[in-house]
């Protein structure tokens, strides 16, 4: 029986702010605090160098491995313009017979410009190329790659996706864009991920995260064949991170996984089955109420409401947390039609959430509270998107926004990052809720700003509700999981800027140091 006594004058032990200075850990679990921490006799006392200790963060919403986090990509992420895009990727070696790319985004290219198929063409003559973009919801390909497809210039793609060509999104010859469930054929002949890619993937990721003083994780698609692989990590103690799992509902090996049912154990949470209403707003798949301002277009439905509507409340009543994937306004009111088909007691025993709830209209934003609805919430999106996106909407539109106060103030929320569509740094996701300023440097309706203690709830007590494991996670408190972060900075104190800067000095999974800046041997196999 190990007992750590963890001494430092600002301990934080929940989003509220409240302070004491001394933990006593015994086998993981922090069994008093305070002075009476200090009682007894303990195998170690540490005192760590840093500004403030808290509890440890959780993303609610992240992809530890695919989504572009693959080896050999060429990385497009905040090129310029077309011809940086080019510039990059002359040269690239093929992966697997492709030649792969990932996170462009054409909002940024300021020469106005498409990607060119013939560039591409020329660029590697008889080679396939596909190109992700940043939210993962297009891929841009060359004619080899349209070719191996069988896609010609008559395709017609599936309801839930578009194919953009030249001169707009609906006439001319294809230029080689895919949105969402277009992009399958592409994905289908595409050498597919190994184990051993996600496996790497993951370590990478996961020890990231820790750098951030990140102790869990909500993995937010999941494919059901790599959770043995999961379980082999938790089994080996380097799993590195307490996960929720939220798993694909099209996932081809999804009634080996409804057959076991859902569970969880002190690493491991398997109770969650993941959807996509519609697709991104920076590919224009987002589903809206009415259409876009700039292409005449309401955007896609990806899942069906006649699919949703038929298989939500189905699974709900077996156990299962729902989460789906929703954007645009319409896609978020598809998705609350589908929950309001659960039964209230199903709803409450499973805490079903919209991923994202980026774009609501007043009926809808009502809807979270009568329904229970989590409202799964990235601010770091608005970091990047705001300062492009009325471009894409009209002014009414851009009102619907980012509705963060009000849900807040209404329903239960959360707060991830959609890495690696986004920057996974929690402390860029709390400061720009405290703020809404944009990478433009301007502030997007600023009376929907949260308040710090909000802001730093998201990612502990509100992320750790999310999961089922608000009693263990999320606070420092007896009987609570011993996972805290050191920081340089105080976070209920500082500015937003300093909040921005903020630099994690360690972190800890069960008392033990499980991340420094520097190497440390003799302590979580994690390091």
């Amino acid at each position: 029986m190990m007992r750590i006594r963890i001494e430092h004058p600002c301990i934080y032990l929940d989003p509220k702010g409240t302070k004491t200075n001394c933990l006593l850990i015994e086998d993981g679990k922090i069994v008093s605090t305070g002075a009476k921490a200090l009682l007894g006799s303990v195998d170690r006392v540490e005192r760590p160098e840093g500004k403030c200790v808290m509890p440890g963060l959780i993303d609610s919403h992240i992809h530890l491995w695919g989504l572009g986090l693959r080896a050999g990509s060429v990385n497009l992420r905040g090129a310029k313009s077309t011809q940086e895009v080019y510039g990059r990727l002359a040269g690239a070696r093929p992966v697997g017979g492709w030649v792969l790319g990932k996170d462009w985004d054409q909002n940024l290219w300021s020469d106005g410009r498409e990607l060119s198929r013939e560039v591409l063409d020329e660029l590697f003559p008889g080679t396939p190329v596909s190109l992700r973009r940043i939210d993962g919801h297009a891929c841009w390909v060359n004619s080899e790659a349209l070719r191996r497809a069988v896609i010609s210039d008559s395709w017609k793609p599936p309801a839930g996706g578009d194919a953009w060509r030249e001169g707009g999104i609906s006439t001319g010859r294809l230029n080689g864009c895919l949105v969402d469930d277009a992009m399958r054929p592409i994905e289908a002949i595409m050498p597919p991920e190994t184990e051993h890619d996600d496996l790497a993937t993951y370590l990478e990721s996961a020890r990231l995260l820790r750098s951030f003083g990140i102790t869990g994780a909500h993995k937010a698609w999941m494919p059901v064949n790599r959770l043995p692989m999961l379980e082999r990590l938790r089994d080996s103690d380097r799993l590195g991170l307490r996960l929720h799992l939220l798993f694909d509902c099209n996932d081809t090996h999804l009634g080996s996984l409804l057959e076991r049912g859902p569970w969880a154990d002190d690493w491991i949470s398997a109770r969650g089955i993941k959807y996509f209403a519609d697709g991104a707003m920076g590919s224009r798949g987002a589903a809206l109420l009415d259409n876009y301002k700039d292409t005449d277009h309401p955007g896609l439905v990806v899942e069906t409401p006649e699919t949703m509507n038929r298989d939500i409340p189905k699974y709900a009543a077996l156990g299962w947390q729902i989460a789906v994937h929703a954007i645009g306004d319409r896609g978020a009111q598809n998705v609350l039609d589908a929950f309001e088909k659960i039964p209230a007691e199903d709803r409450a025993n499973t805490r079903p959430r919209l991923e994202h709830a980026q774009m609501l209209d007043d009926r809808n934003l009502a809807r979270f509270s009568e329904l229970s609805v989590i409202a799964s919430l990235q601010p770091i999106h608005l970091h990047s998107d705001a300062a492009w996106i009325d471009e894409a909407l009209s002014q009414e539109q851009l009102r619907r926004l980012f509705r963060w106060r009000d849900l807040a103030s209404s329903t239960r929320v959360s707060g991830g990052s959609d890495y690696p569509i986004e920057d996974p740094n929690p402390w860029h996701g709390i400061s720009v809720a405290v703020t809404r300023q944009h990478a433009g440097g301007q502030v997007f309706h600023v009376e929907q700003c949260l308040t710090r203690t909000e802001a730093i709830a998201l990612y502990t007590t509100d992320a750790a509700f999310a999961g089922f494991a608000e009693n263990v996670v999320g606070r420092l408190e007896a009987g609570f999981f011993a996972d805290f972060c050191v920081l340089n900075t105080d976070p209920f104190l500082a500015s937003p800027e300093e909040i921005w800067d903020t630099q994690c000095l360690g972190t800890y999974l069960n008392g033990q140091l499980a991340w420094a800046p520097t190497k440390v041997s003799g302590h979580h196999p994690n390091l």
